[in-house]
């Protein structure tokens, strides 16, 4: 019964073999097609970047390549770049190399499959395999990448424990995780009587915090190294008592900036009292003033100056307006909406229906499916007088309460910001605050709502790509924001990156031939 079990087994293990075979031609059989590496593993630090390089045989057409790159360790595999017979295929792409990923093509003359990754993070370190096919054939290599991170510089302090100890403290943080050494005057080894812990912040690196107790009467040097692969990285000093005199000298100098403060707001509340005061005595005085003159109003001013002219001074008040607070870019903007000559509601619906709005594979959709959702991205294409800057001012004087038909479900945003692309120059913010029309700069309230925790709507009307800081800053933005919606409207063919990297292309169109 044995040699049966171990008959099928070696059968099974000869059908893999042949079925791998028939699946890699040129490695099995043939073997004329092959792929190296010029390095088996690369070293780079955290938001740096990277070239990974595999070598393969001569071709006749390198346009016609095909060049997969994979992590496959750590598990699960993740396709980091895909060109499939010449052309870019981001359908497989995983979303943590999306847009940090790209092939350099010039490279491919050279028989070379070059993957450039860019802003790297501790988490892309791992195995990547390059496969690279010329028709039939192919083969593939793997290589190792490893990312690292400095250790930062040490942040130290000095706490009391006891009536005769002091609890040294360093911290720094890195990756991969550094080793801590303390020592002292004699270089005394005092590592085994410290205290370390480890934590691991946002971007994966290994934050390290050791404490060291000694005693504060004792005149004596201490240091704490970081150490990585027995070399040292980031030192601090502690010099005692003197090091407890400094820190006893800070906090008194914090308590004496804490009781300044105090006492600098005690000023100035007082000073807003007494004006406040004032301008209720002036309020008093001017009431006084007209019931002195009650025959004089702001309607007829000539009555009052002949008053004034022919009788004393019996009221000297002299008027202080206070300050006008510079507008908000939510008030500015309602402003500027609700002056846009749309229709009434009732137009406004009927006008609506005279839109057609498509998806990508043609389904017939909702018009409210324009609106965006949180963090999404919308690319909305039409021809020539579909329609698409009627539509986005219908947006936009809905939510300036011009209109009230709400035929796009719109929920109560903080902004809406309509923005005409057209002629656009400079970066994406240059293009916010040439369209902003305001005299104060508005641009870091601007900045800060459309990145922030707001949630807004981002209209970029007539977008053309094509102006290399405005397309870059754009991409920079659409990765970095918190909550902005974002509708882009173009024509078809103008923007061949969005319409690649949008998941959500709709079309509009005019039905019945209605312009």
């Amino acid at each position: 019964m044995r040699d049966i079990h171990h008959s099928v087994r070696s059968m099974r293990g000869t059908w893999v073999f042949i079925f791998q075979a028939l699946l890699w031609p040129a490695v099995s059989v043939s073997g004329l097609f092959t792929v190296n590496v010029q390095k088996s593993s690369y070293e780079a630090e955290l938001h740096g970047d990277v070239e990974l390089v595999c070598v393969f045989s001569a071709v006749k057409r390198p346009s016609d390549l095909t060049v997969i790159w994979t992590r496959i360790n750590p598990k699960p595999d993740v396709d980091v770049y895909r060109l499939e017979k010449g052309t870019e295929n981001t359908i497989y792409t995983n979303d943590a190399f999306r847009k940090r990923a790209h092939l350099i093509r010039e490279q491919l003359e050279k028989n070379r499959a070059v993957l450039h990754l860019k802003k790297l993070q501790i988490k892309d370190s791992g195995t990547y395999r390059c496969i690279v096919k010329e028709g039939l054939e192919g083969d593939y290599k793997q290589v190792m990448l490893n990312v690292t991170a400095p250790c930062t510089p040490i942040k130290k302090s000095v706490r009391k424990v006891g009536q005769d100890e002091v609890e040294l403290s360093c911290e720094s943080q890195g990756y991969p995780s550094p080793q801590v050494f303390w020592s002292d005057g004699q270089n005394t080894n005092l590592t085994e009587t410290s205290n370390s812990s480890v934590h691991y912040t946002d971007e994966d690196l290994v934050k390290v915090s050791s404490t060291l107790t000694v005693r504060r009467d004792l005149v004596n040097n201490y240091t704490c190294s970081f150490l990585r692969n027995g070399e040292i990285q980031q030192t601090a000093s502690f010099s005692i008592p003197d090091e407890i005199l400094h820190e006893c000298s800070a906090q008194y100098a914090w308590i004496g900036a804490v009781v300044v403060v105090l006492l600098a707001i005690t000023f100035i509340y007082a000073i807003l009292r007494r004006r406040t005061n004032g301008q209720k005595n002036r309020r008093n005085e001017s009431s006084k003033c007209a019931l002195l003159f009650p025959h004089s109003s702001s309607d007829n001013t000539d009555s009052l100056q002949t008053v004034n002219e022919n009788r004393p001074q019996a009221c000297n008040i002299t008027s202080e307006e206070p300050a006008e607070n510079p507008p908000s870019l939510r008030h500015v903007q309602t402003q500027q909406y609700s002056q846009i000559d749309t229709d009434t509601d009732a137009d406004v619906e009927k006008r609506l229906e005279s839109f057609a709005l498509y998806s990508k594979d043609d389904q017939s959709l909702n018009i409210s499916s324009i609106l965006p959702d949180t963090r999404q991205v919308i690319l909305l294409l039409g021809e020539p007088g579909s329609g698409k800057t009627t539509v986005a001012q219908i947006l936009s004087s809905f939510w300036a309460g011009r209109i009230t038909a709400n035929a796009f479900s719109v929920p109560p945003l903080h902004l809406v910001l309509l923005v005409d692309c057209s002629g656009a120059e400079g970066d994406l913010f240059q293009l916010l605050k040439s369209r902003v029309h305001n005299e104060k700069p508005l641009v870091p309230d601007l900045r800060e709502t459309l990145l922030g925790p707001t949630d807004c709507l981002l209209i970029l009307d007539g977008y053309r790509e094509g102006n290399k800081d405005l397309d870059e800053t754009l991409e920079g933005f659409l990765t970095e924001r918190q909550m902005c919606r974002v509708l882009v409207t173009s024509r078809p063919g103008q923007c061949p990156s969005l319409e690649k990297t949008v998941r959500t292309v709709l079309q509009l169109k005019q039905r019945s031939g209605e312009s």
